[in-house]
Formats: C-alpha cells, structure tokens, sequence
C-alpha cells in the first residue's frame, strides 16, 4: 500500500532555544501572486444531472454515541534518549558541483554562465535585509511599474558606498559613470548560457568615480562593477534583469506590467540559473503562483496542481502550467482517487463534483452540509471525506451522502488502508479515528502523524512512538519508544520497505533520525543539530529515503534534499532552492512518476528533479 498523508507542506519556522533553568521558549516566525502563464483549458460542464441524495438532508451521525476510547498499552518502552545523540554525519556541497571558470567560445566571449550569485553580499545575500521583494510593484509617485529590485547594504552598514558585484560571468555591454545623470552610474551586463540564451544584468544608482569598467570587457561572477552611490534619493542599488536594451539605461520604471516587455524578476531569475546547474533537475520555472500544493496525476505526462483556488495542469516535460477552468467557484480542495479514477472538487460554495479521469467529464455535483473550508480525503471504496474544522462528511462513489459527525478537533493527519481512513486531529484532545464508508468512530485518544505499519499504524506524537495494533476488533496502542517533549510540525515518519520506520523528531535539546525494525526496537539514533536546519519531511522514492528540510525568515528561505545513507548513518546534500521572498506555508516535496521528486521553493521555483541522479 503506498503511503497516503496529508499534504506535506514545509513550513518555514526559527527555532530559538535558551539554556536557562526552569525556562524554555520557542518562537515561531513565518508574495507577490502571477497569474498562470498559458491558455486556460476549458472543461465543459457536461449533462450529468445534479445527484439527489439518497437520503434525506439532514443528516445523522451513523456511529452512535460512545465513551471515550482508552488505548491499551502493552509494551514497556524504551528509556528516553540521552540529550544529545551521536552526531550524523552532514555532507555534499552542491556548489562545488556548480562553479566553473569562464572560457571564451565563439558565440560567448567571456564564457558561459554557470550560476549567478547575488549583488551585494555574495554568494546569498544572507545579510541583507532589502533587496529581492520590490520588483513588479506599482508606485503612485512615478504612476508606473518598478521594472527592478532595491538594494541595501549588509544589516548594519551604510549603504554608500557598499560594493555591488557581477551576479555572473559576462560581457560588460554599458558602463557610464553618469548614465542616469543625477542619479548617477549605470551598468549593464550581457550573461551566455550553454544553449545559447542571453540575459542582462543591471546596476543603477553607482558612485560615478567607482564606474570604471569598460563596454567590451569581460567579467566574471563576484568581480565588482561599482560602489552604492548618493542619486537623488537615499543611497541605494537599482538592479534588474532582463532581456532586452543592452545598451539603454531606460527609466528603472515602466507604464506596464514589465515581464509583458522584457523585465524579469532578478532574484528569482537567480535561484533559477542555481537550482537549473544542480545535476538531475529536469526543469525549473519561476515562481508563478501562491498557495501552490500538489494534487496528484492527471494522466502519464501531466499533474495536477492547486494554487489561487484553482486547478492547474503540469506539463511534466516542460514544466509549463496551464489553468483548468471548472463550473464551479473558487476551489477549496481537489483530491485525485486512484481507485476509481475520479477527481473530486470542493468549491467556497459547499458544491463537491466528481469528474472522470483523465478525460475531466463531469460525473455528478451535490452539496455539502456545511459552510466552512473544506479538505477532502479518500474514502477505501473510492467515496469521499469532506472534513472542516468541526465536522465530517461521508460522499459515496456516485455522490449520494452517507452521514456526518462532529469532530473535536481541526484534522492534524491521515493514512488510507484497504480497510479504512485513519485520520488523527489536533491538540491536547485530538484523537485517532477509523473512518469506513457506513461509519466513523474514535479508537483512541492519541494525536499525531501517521505511516502505515504490516498490523496497524505507526503514531507519531510530542511524546513518543506508537504502535496501533489493529489485527483485532479491539484497538492496542502501544509506547514503543519515549522521546523528549518536542515540536511535532518539525518532525515527520516514514515507513520503510522493509518493514521498519525512519522518524525525524526535534526536541529543545536536540534534532535527530532514528530507525526502527518492523517490532518497533531502535536500530540507530544519530543527532543533526546544527546541521540540518528548519522544518523536515521524509520521503521515499525506489525505497531510498530523502530528507527535505526548509529554512526562513524575512528575506531569505531555503529548501534542502538530502539522501540518507542508512548503512552509514549519513546525510548527503543533493538539492538545494531558495526564495528573497518566502512564503512560509508553501515549500512542499512530494514523489512523482519515474521516480523523480516535484519541488516547490514557496514564493521561489519549482522544480523536477532525479534525485538518482542528483545522489551520483
């Protein structure tokens, strides 16, 4: 059974921690939106009738009321581990693996790009508070499109006079120490890929006296172009990218939208030539939408995405996306159901419509009891579970509704079997749930993550590992492994194939991995604090595991691969992608056909990538 949970977004958090007795603290810190970038493709509402419900509409729980379930531990487990474990050994260095010298060729002079770093404090601009997140934005004062990105200097400095370096090597096509006039010196410079694409590079706002590149020299990624210098307002760098004007200055602003006319965002331009050079990507787009999560296949060549309420399709070739339009109104969820082939949505208006595969015919529309946001699960016969806040409710195969119930809780996680949806909810009264098509009962009242285990369930919580033994009618949950109190939202399970379970836990003293056999007895235990940084998930693709962590704060976000090397007990970097404008709920990693991982960078690229390749 392949493993089934909720959509896994990697959140961007800080995680502070003080070692004063009797005091422990966390702090929790968390986007331009673009329209899609093609033709929508039109799915017609086709004749199939509105479902009547087989019942009557208002509906009843069809589990009657029980006491509240008391698990039952049989096991004594493990001691709780010691502070801090043995360190895991953190390796790869992606940039290593990037950088090359520029040699001239014949149709690029000072050589090919390969990656760009930022302007002012390479390679990443990790102390530099402003610059990445102006672009595109429109000012009353010049009632036109800033067509570039503002820069300061490092946290701490002053901006005159801060160096301002080439991103990339290229080809100095404009460098005048007044090419803006009063506001002061301009350069421009011309970056060659390997298939021959140019782009440029563009400095504005230069102390006059530090210009003294020439047009027609070379230079390379990290040489200095100039000093911030004093234009007519405060001290600061104008930086674009684009591609076109080599040797025009033009305005820094302009009456449109500036990606219509050439203008591309530059710091996203830069994460992509990055993330492009890391062996095994496929592709990689800029960013293009908010709230974007993963759905599932659409058929063998493409994928479905949801980002902005609305469905897109993923050309898996090209990256490409184009919007599906639906009659219906804005989208809550979609869920692809491998069983039966259908794809469910849920709109803002309660509306849930069934549509066949790959095709997209409409099979049935109803609606929902309910008035809040909804999230739609699987069912094991191919129905539907719209949950919200406070309730759930069941949605046979051909529409027809079944029944709801409350819930004490918002959904934390759930894991699909043959048998049922085992779903778990949050807080300190969360539980675990059995769903079926005729009915939901709690079986125990335990909250956490969820991975599927040869008789029952793993259970994931701030306190420990569990197993839930399901073989028979009556539920047995089981401590297997105590652990020190932690935060749940940074750690994550995997099942392994054989048998086992990798788990991720974070903790006030320490971070680590450690793996159990199939009876729930730890194998190993290795620390990756200080090494691995931000939010984790697991993953498996070909029945190797991956790692993926995600990092931000203001200005800078990053998201991390790793393949674990189980015989060694190691972490090896394989992928790496970042934003200058995160968002903080929108990371996500998830296994796609041919063994390959969809990567979303929130508010930076998202990306295809061979991690088989990339672990070489």
């Amino acid at each position: 059974m392949n493993r089934q949970r909720l959509n896994k977004h990697l959140s961007l958090n800080t995680h502070i921690s003080g070692a004063l007795i009797g005091l422990l603290l966390f702090m929790v810190a968390a986007c331009t939106n673009t329209a899609a970038d093609a033709p929508q493709i039109i799915v017609a509402n086709t004749p199939a009738a509105t479902i009547t419900p087989s019942v009557t509409p208002t509906l009843t729980a069809v589990p009657t009321a029980t006491n509240s379930p008391t698990p039952t531990n049989t096991a004594t487990p493990t001691a709780t581990p010691t502070a801090t474990a043995v360190p895991l050994n953190v390796q790869g260095d992606i940039r290593s693996l990037q950088l090359s010298d520029p040699i001239p060729s014949s149709n690029a002079a000072c050589g090919i790009v390969d990656l760009f770093d930022f302007p002012i404090d390479p390679p990443d601009a990790a102390n530099v508070s402003r610059g990445g997140g102006d672009f595109g934005i429109y000012r009353d004062r010049y009632a036109k499109y800033h067509a570039g990105e503002d820069w300061s200097a490092p946290s701490g400095q002053p901006n005159l006079g801060t160096p301002v370096y080439s991103i990339g090597h290229g080809l100095v096509t404009y460098a005048q120490p007044l090419g803006w006039g009063r506001d002061q010196g301009v350069v421009i410079v011309q970056h060659t890929f390997a298939n021959g694409r140019t782009i440029l590079s563009f400095y504005g706002h230069l102390d006059p006296d530090s210009v003294v590149l020439a047009p027609g020299s070379c230079v390379e990624r990290g040489d200095q172009v100039g000093l911030i210098g004093q234009p007519r307002g405060f001290p600061h760098l104008h930086f674009e990218v684009r591609t076109q004007a080599p040797y025009q200055t033009l305005t820094g602003y302009w009456p449109e939208d500036p990606t219509t006319q050439g203008w591309l965002w530059p710091s996203q331009q830069i994460w992509v030539a990055r993330v492009a050079a890391i062996p095994g990507v496929n592709w990689v787009r800029p960013f293009t939408n908010n709230d974007i999560h993963p759905i599932g296949p659409l058929d063998n060549n493409s994928y479905l995405l949801m980002g902005n309420n609305q469905l897109l399709r993923l050309d898996m070739g090209s990256g490409q996306t184009n919007p599906i339009s639906f009659p219906l109104a804005k989208l809550d969820d979609a869920l692809v159901h491998k069983a039966n082939n259908l794809l469910f949505l849920a709109d803002i208006n309660n509306t849930l419509a069934a549509y066949s595969l790959p095709d997209l015919t409409q099979q049935w529309q109803t609606t929902l009891p309910t008035n809040l946001a909804i999230r739609l699960l699987p069912l094991p016969d191919g129905g539907v579970v719209a949950a919200t806040r406070n309730s759930l409710t069941a949605v046979s195969a051909t529409g027809n509704l079944l029944w709801t119930e409350s819930l004490e809780s918002r959904l934390l996680d759930w894991q699909l079997t043959d048998e049922a949806l085992y779903l778990t909810t949050d807080g300190n009264d969360g539980r675990l749930w059995r769903i079926k098509p005729d009915q939901a009962e709690p079986i125990a009242d335990l909250s956490g993550k969820l991975a599927q285990h040869e008789s029952g369930l793993w259970l994931y919580n701030r306190q420990g590992l569990y197993q839930i033994d399901l073989s028979s009618d009556a539920t047995v949950t089981n401590l297997m492994y105590a652990l020190p109190t932690g935060t749940i939202s940074r750690g994550d399970l995997l099942a392994l194939p054989n048998g086992g379970l990798l788990l991720a836990h974070a903790d006030v003293l320490d971070r680590r991995l450690l793996q159990f056999d199939g009876n729930g007895r730890l194998i190993w235990e290795r620390s990756y604090a200080g090494e691995v940084q931000g939010n984790v998930t697991l993953h498996l693709v070909n029945e190797q595991p991956y790692l993926a962590a995600s990092l931000g704060s203001g200005n800078n976000g990053t998201l991390t691969v790793f393949a674990l090397n189980q015989t060694q007990n190691s972490l090896t970097r394989i992928f790496e992608g970042g934003s200058r404008t995160p968002i903080a709920n929108d990371m996500w990693v998830t296994a796609v056909a041919n063994n390959q991982l969809l990567i979303n960078v929130g508010g930076g690229p998202l990306a295809l990538f061979d991690p088989v390749i990339g672990n070489q």
